[in-house]
């Protein structure tokens, strides 16, 4: 049976490629915009049938917009959203928060993806966007029904967030989760200063 696997914030797609290099019957879609990224995915994906880069961000809407990129170590905290002001407060030590390009990139929302591709059930959805993070679960729309379960990065709360225009923290994004039907099954920091929480959910 085919189990599709979505990665949204692909960085270098270590999160999910194992389920396309595990099972031909798996197939894994990875979403990221950072082109530094998305050349290292192609590199070490080029080989599996199953696993699909879309070069795009995803958030609540279709468009363009522009992409901060901040290349000074691995290109992990590229956004949509522009760094906070704070951060040698809340993110003591981090030097790597720095713009070093900025782009435009294509922006969609998933529900647009899952109707074009005619995807009716997705196994596991990891969301890794930096800022964006629940507006990607406010873009699957009806289509957040099909999913099963995965995991989202929110800030801890308002007073340590990582971008400015972050609209949303980890209380927001339970709350959403469990008003369409899932179970949190845990919440865990992911960094040292607590200002961030990997949160899993499940049907």
């Amino acid at each position: 049976m085919t189990k599709i696997y979505f990665d949204v914030g692909a960085n270098n797609g270590s999160s999910m490629i194992h389920h396309a290099q595990n099972s031909s019957d798996n197939i894994v879609y990875a979403f990221e915009p950072t082109p530094e990224m998305t050349d290292i995915i192609r590199k070490n994906t080029n080989h599996l049938k199953n696993y699909h880069l879309v070069q795009k961000a995803v958030s609540n809407y279709n468009g363009t917009a522009s992409f901060y990129v901040a290349g000074n170590a691995d290109w992990g905290c590229s956004s949509l959203n522009q760094f906070n002001d704070n951060l040698d407060k809340t993110w003591p030590g981090r030097t790597d928060f720095v713009v070093t390009n900025e782009i435009k990139v294509d922006v969609i929302r998933l529900d647009t993806f899952i109707q074009e591709h005619g995807i009716t059930e997705i196994e596991y959805l990891h969301v890794d966007v930096q800022g964006q993070d629940l507006e990607v679960l406010m873009g699957l729309g009806d289509a957040i029904n099909i999913v099963k379960g995965g995991v989202i990065e929110m800030p801890s709360c308002h007073e340590r967030k990582l971008y400015k225009d972050q609209n949303y923290t980890k209380d927001d994004a339970v709350q959403f989760l469990q008003s369409h039907g899932f179970s949190i099954s845990g919440i865990s920091s992911n960094d040292t200063f607590n200002n961030e929480v990997n949160i899993t959910f499940k049907k």
